[in-house]
């Protein structure tokens, strides 16, 4: 299993959110390339960055900055995720920042024609974010909640040449709570695709009963808070996903 710590951006600074509210944030760092780069020290192979301030505004944000950055001088591969809305913001994400990955949840649901062309264009670079409230949908940096079932899209995003999803319970995001174990082996099973949990990791217990799913499709974590407040290490929460 991989594990893949989490940057959040707000403010060109490194945040941590609860149940996504941007009323609800904690500043962890000023420098978010340098804490990108004790990622890399500690064993990190991809790095999770989320521009918060472009999935709550839309558009491109002074984060994108930080993101090139963190692209160019860290040295590990990167997922980005956060207001990526259309075809032209996943070029600019993969071509001029440098990622390896983009995100994109708000797309899925708003314009599935244009997702489907972007599968074409971009293939496994695209990695569809279903966040969830118990199983309804949220779009629009979580502001937004539809009546779409989070395995119904699990099941459409496979449907059309996804090979990757996201999943996160936004409920238990930031909560430390555990994960929602549950639903993230359904969404798996149900759509046949590799799926990285996230949302609420809070121990190493928590990082070995996910890899008890990598049989059903769970391949990766991520993990954001609990790194913040060191309730273990990287390089631990490594090793207990390697065993």
């Amino acid at each position: 299993m991989i594990v893949i710590p989490a940057i959040d951006l707000q403010d060109g600074q490194c945040v941590r959110l609860v149940e996504g509210r941007p009323d609800r944030a904690s500043v962890y760092s000023i420098d978010p390339v340098e804490v990108a780069k004790l990622y890399k020290q500690e064993g990190a192979r991809l790095i999770h960055v989320v521009d918060l301030d472009s999935a709550f505004l839309g558009g491109s944000s002074q984060n994108q900055q930080i993101i090139r950055r963190i692209a160019r001088e860290v040295g590990v591969e990167i997922e980005v995720g956060g207001g990526i809305r259309s075809t032209a913001d996943i070029s600019t994400v993969i071509h001029e920042i440098g990622a390896r990955y983009a995100i994109v949840g708000t797309l899925a649901v708003e314009d599935p024609a244009g997702l489907t062309q972007a599968i074409e264009d971009f293939g496994d670079m695209i990695v569809v974010g279903i966040d969830a409230r118990k199983r309804a949908v949220a779009i629009r940096g979580w502001t937004s909640r539809t009546d779409i079932d989070a395995v119904d899209l699990a099941r459409w995003s496979s449907g059309i040449g996804v090979q990757r999803i996201i999943y996160t319970d936004i409920t238990r995001d930031g909560r430390l709570e555990g994960p929602n174990l549950e639903l993230t082996r359904e969404i798996a099973r149900e759509s046949g695709l590799r799926v990285t949990a996230s949302g609420g990791i809070r121990s190493i217990d928590d990082i070995k009963k996910l890899r008890e799913l990598e049989a059903d499709g769970v391949e990766a974590v991520i993990i954001g808070k609990a790194l913040y407040e060191n309730r273990f290490s990287l390089e631990d929460a490594i090793r207990a996903a390697q065993e």
